[in-house]
C-alpha cells in the first residue's frame, strides 16, 4: 500500500511501525507520521489527544462495520453473559478493541463488572484467548469472529455478540498539507481490492467516513475507562 500511494501521489512514502501503540498516536499526532493505517479503538484513543483528518474507511463483506463476540467452553452451563459474575475471564491487549474495550463494555452492560470476577488476566493474542478457554484455564473472553471460528473444534461457543463497531481506517495527520492529504485520501480510495486482501480477505472496498462515525465507541471507550480507573 505504501508503494501503491507513493506510485500515485509521486512521492516517496516511508513505510514505519511504531514499537508501541502510544508511540504511534504521538508520533501521528505530533506529524512525525503523516498518515496511518489504524485500527478503530486507536483512532479514538488518538483523537482524544489530537486532531485528525480521516482518509478512508474499510469495508469488510460488504459493511464499513465489525463486531466481536464473547465464548466460553461448550458444556459449561454458562449462557449468559450474567452468569460470569464468580467465573474467569481472559482478555487480550489491553489496548484491543475486541479483546478487552469491547467485551469489558459487554459485560458492564450485564451487570457484571471486573470486581464481580473471580480472576482476569490479559494473555496477549486473540488466538492465545481462545486457546486457553479451550484448554479450561479461564471460563471466557472476548475475540474477533474469525478467531472464534478457527477453535470452535476445540470446544467452543459464542454465548454473546457485540453491536455493530467501525471498522479500521486511514487517517492523516492535520499537519500533512491539504494538497498532498488530497492526494493520498483520492489514492487509497481508488484502491484495487487485491491490496485490500492483502490487509484481509474479507475486505470488499474502501470508502470515505466521518468522524462522528466513532461516537458510540467513544462512549464505550469512555465507560470502559472509568472501570479501569476504580
Amino acid at each position: 500500500i505504501a508503494n501503491y500511494v507513493s506510485q500515485k501521489i509521486g512521492k516517496p512514502v516511508e513505510l514505519r511501525i511504531g514499537k508501541t501503540n502510544a508511540e504511534m498516536v504521538d508520533l501521528l499526532g505530533k506529524g512525525e507520521i503523516d498518515f496511518s493505517f489504524l485500527g478503530p479503538a486507536l483512532y479514538v484513543e488518538t483523537t482524544s489527544k489530537y486532531k485528525l483528518t480521516p482518509l478512508a474507511q474499510i469495508v469488510n463483506d460488504g459493511k464499513p462495520t465489525y463486531y466481536g463476540v464473547i465464548i466460553v467452553k461448550k458444556g459449561s452451563g454458562i449462557t449468559s453473559l450474567k452468569a460470569l459474575k464468580g467465573k474467569t475471564f481472559a482478555f487480550g491487549e489491553r489496548d484491543s478493541n475486541l479483546s478487552h474495550i469491547t467485551p469489558l463494555y459487554m459485560l458492564m452492560e450485564a451487570g457484571v463488572r471486573l470486581s464481580d470476577l473471580k480472576q482476569y488476566s490479559f494473555l496477549g493474542s486473540h488466538d492465545n484467548v481462545a486457546l486457553n478457554v479451550a484448554r479450561g484455564s479461564f471460563d471466557a473472553a472476548g475475540l474477533q469472529p474469525d478467531v472464534a471460528a478457527k477453535y470452535m473444534d476445540q470446544g467452543l461457543e459464542i454465548i454473546a455478540r457485540s453491536e455493530d463497531l467501525p471498522e479500521h481506517v486511514f487517517a492523516a495527520s492535520k499537519s500533512l498539507d491539504a494538497a498532498t492529504t488530497a492526494q493520498v485520501q483520492n489514492a487509497l480510495l481508488s484502491m484495487d481490492s487485491t491490496l485490500l486482501k492483502g490487509i484481509k480477505k474479507s475486505l470488499t472496498g474502501i470508502q470515505k467516513f466521518n468522524d462522528k462515525d466513532f461516537d458510540g465507541l467513544r462512549k464505550i471507550a469512555k465507560t470502559v475507562e472509568k472501570e479501569k480507573m476504580k
